[in-house]
């Protein structure tokens, strides 16, 4: 009888482990398909927020690139205008030249007669009068260096500025999309 009742307990045993085997079993099959389908959702979720980032990226890298096109353009603008008012200034001091010139060649004609020592006066003054109008046409040379120089800086130190704020503010609107 002890056997018969040894043998009923070992088979009390045995059933209630396979009963908690399974029930482990389907626990285990349970929560594992629940971390799946969180898994599952949180990759959707994480796929979506980085497309919408890289949404906003590109919309901000567009932005950018049209604000650099807007600053060349501008800039183009003002270096066009100012080398139009520099092309007319100089037009201006050349024409003042040459009329200063003709000027000066009406008075030496006034002043001599045609005789030999009139002659010699008369290469003497105009020797004299080149040599004003070399030293004359040098200071203008010399102005437009200067004014081509100064422009030239003036807009290099524009752009820079402008393309420096442009990247700031690309990189202010990239932060926060990265932020949000």
């Amino acid at each position: 009888m002890a056997e018969n009742q040894t043998a009923s307990t070992v088979e009390d045993v045995k059933e209630t482990v396979t009963a908690k085997t399974a029930k482990a079993k389907e626990t285990v099959t349970e929560k594992t398909a629940e971390v799946k389908e969180a898994v599952a959702v949180k990759t959707a979720k994480a796929k979506e927020v980085i497309a919408e980032t890289q949404e906003q990226a590109k919309e901000v890298i567009a932005e950018t690139q049209e604000q650099v096109k807007e600053v060349i353009a501008e800039t183009q603008e003002k270096i066009e205008t100012e080398a139009k008012e520099l092309n007319q200034n100089i037009q201006n001091q050349l024409a003042q030249i040459k009329q200063d010139l003709l000027e000066r060649i009406e008075v030496i004609k006034t002043q001599l007669n045609s005789s030999q020592g009139n002659l010699l006066e008369l290469k003497n003054a105009l020797k004299t009068e080149l040599n004003a109008l070399i030293e004359d046409l040098t200071k203008v040379s010399k102005e437009l260096k200067d004014d081509i120089s100064q422009i030239s800086v003036k807009h290099k130190e524009t752009l820079v500025g402008s393309l420096k704020r442009t990247k700031e503010q690309a990189v202010e609107a990239w932060n926060k999309v990265r932020a949000s």
